[in-house]
Formats: structure tokens, sequence, C-alpha cells
């Protein structure tokens, strides 16, 4: 008997879910068979009370600077969807609306706990419901905030890696400026020709988007790129303090294992909430940083495993604190 076409797709999508649950899981083991599970635990309780204080200051402060950049991404300062809120004012505190900060909150907790970036899917739906955008401008949003945070990830690992040549480092901003602006340029030929080269309705409903993206005039304010960097420098910092706090190693160490993990993520093949894939991406950040001879490979591992646990039950607490009020949601009548 013959699979319905339907039922191709289903067990596409199945094959996928266990290949990154298979990869996730696997790398995770191997991870763990390099260090005893105390020494993890012993990790935990190695950070002074005032580092893991730091570390969750630096965190939460990240998902401010993240609401602040959607606010400017999908023009909610603008009063743009007022109208939708029957002309009321959305609830805010400290500048920031209080909707878009649950919005960030609750998108936050999807993509840390659902395997191979599922959780993305939880933002359009998310930014149609309780900010009243239209479902296309959410997911126009998403690709560009993104894309903004490939770029700005690697930037600053252009600029502050450990021990690499001044020249190296001019070179890889240089080609990552023009491989950039290329890449929008491109973006706008293929758009303008989707037409003529009659595309899959997949692909030239991607092209659609990423245009989308690309003329959104919100989506180039110099404040949408000031908080993706802030938010990036702030969150990578973070994770340093407590990296290195633990490794006993230096700051740089720390960041470039923190970097390494962030990066991982890029990934398109990941494991449940993340686990197996960051902890390889911090471990191979340290490698590349630090002297084998002065970093055990256990204490790495264990690191890593006591950062992402750090930032996942963060992501899962604050997104569960965000779902729970939604008087955040509401508005109140103009003054």
């Amino acid at each position: 008997m013959s699979s319905t076409p339907s039922s191709i797709p289903v067990t596409r999508r199945w094959l996928r879910q266990a290949l990154t649950w298979l990869v996730g899981v696997g790398l995770l083991a191997w991870l763990l068979s390099h260090v005893p599970l105390d020494t993890v635990w012993e990790a935990l309780g190695t950070p002074s009370a005032l580092v893991w204080a730091g570390t969750l200051m630096g965190l939460l402060l990240s998902y401010l600077m993240r609401a602040a950049r959607l606010q400017v991404v999908m023009g909610l300062n603008d009063g743009l969807n007022d109208q939708a809120h029957g002309g009321a004012q959305p609830r805010k505190a400290l500048g920031l609306r209080l909707d878009a900060l649950r919005v960030i909150l609750m998108h936050n907790a999807a993509v840390n706990l659902l395997p191979m970036r599922a959780g993305e899917l939880s933002f359009p739906w998310l930014a149609s419901t309780q900010l009243r955008m239209p479902l296309a401008q959410a997911v126009a949003s998403l690709l560009w905030m993104r894309l903004q945070d490939l770029a700005v990830l690697l930037a600053l690992g252009l600029l502050l890696w450990p021990g690499l040549p001044m020249v190296w480092r001019a070179a890889g901003l240089t080609l990552l400026v023009l491989g950039w602006f290329a890449g929008l340029k491109l973006l706008d030929l293929l758009q303008a020709s989707s037409n003529a080269s009659a595309p899959t309705s997949k692909q030239r409903q991607l092209l659609q988007r990423l245009h989308a993206a690309l003329v959104d005039p919100h989506h180039h304010r110099p404040a949408a790129w000031g908080f993706t960097w802030a938010n990036w420098a702030i969150k990578l910092t973070a994770g340093a303090l407590l990296l290195s706090a633990i490794t006993q190693t230096s700051l740089g160490a720390g960041w470039a294992g923190a970097l390494g993990g962030e990066l991982a993520a890029v990934v398109p093949i990941q494991g449940p909430a993340g686990f197996g894939t960051y902890e390889a991406g911090v471990w191979a950040g340290f490698a590349l940083s630090t002297p084998a001879s002065t970093l055990a490979q256990g204490h790495a591992v264990a690191a890593a495993l006591a950062l992402h646990l750090c930032f996942l039950l963060c992501a899962v607490a604050a997104g569960a604190i965000a779902w729970a009020t939604p008087s955040w949601s509401s508005s109140r009548l103009p003054d």
C-alpha cells in the first residue's frame, strides 16, 4: 500500500524530530562521559552569590533590551495599533510596553524548550494575538530580528575574540559588512525577478517575507541595531561572568565559551531544550580560545551545563510569569 501525499510530510516531520533528539541526546551523552555528575553539582556551587546576582541581573536586562527592540522593529512606539485597542494606551513600565515584554518572555521560553528552534513559530501567533499585528508583518519582523542577531553575534566574535590578530579582525569585519549588503542586494534582485522565474509557492512566500523585512523602515532604525548590540553584549557578558567563575579562567575565555554556545543555536539541528548542542558550542568556544593545558575538559563541560541550566530555568520562569499575568496585555484609557 502506497503512502498518501498527506502522510509524507507528517512522516518527514517525525523523522526530523527524532533526528534532533538523537543528535542532542547523543552529544550530551558524549560530553557527560567526560565529566562526573558530581562535578556538575560542584560547578553550580562554585560561583559566589555576587556572581550569580550579576549573571541573573544581566539576563534580566537582556530581556528588557529585546522588548525595547521589538517595540522599534514593529513600530509599537508609533501607536500604529492603538486603534486595535479601541484608542486605549498600552500599559508601560520604564518606557517599555508590558505587552511587548510579555511576548518576548513567552517566545523566549518556547525557543528554549522546543527542539530545532520550533519555538520560533510561537512568535507570529503571539504578536498577532497579543500585539494585534498582522501575521505577515510578524513573520517579516521575526526574520529581520534573526538576521540582526546573527550579524551582531558574528561581529562581536570578530571584535572581541581572545587572541585574534588585528588583521584578521579587520578582514573579517570587512567581509561581514560586504556580505551583508551583497546579501540584501541579491535578495532584492531575487524578489524583483520572482514572477519571471516562477519559483514554488514556498520559495515565493519566503522571498516576499524577507523583502518585506528589508523595505520596512522600522527595521532600519538605528535604535533597532542599538538594542540588538546591547542585548547580546549584556547576555554574553553575563554568561562569561558565570563561566569564568566556574572554570577559574579569564573573562575573555568565558566570553568565548558563551559566544560558542549562542552560535551553536544557529545550527539547524537542535536537541531537546538545546541540550547537547549548546554545551558542545560552549566547549568549542573554550577549546578555541584557551590553551589545552590550562583548562580541564571536564570543567568546561560542567560550566557549560551550569550556564545552560541557569539560562533555561530563567527563561522558563520568566515565560511562566508572563503567561500568568495577562493583565500586562490589557490597555488603559487615555488620561
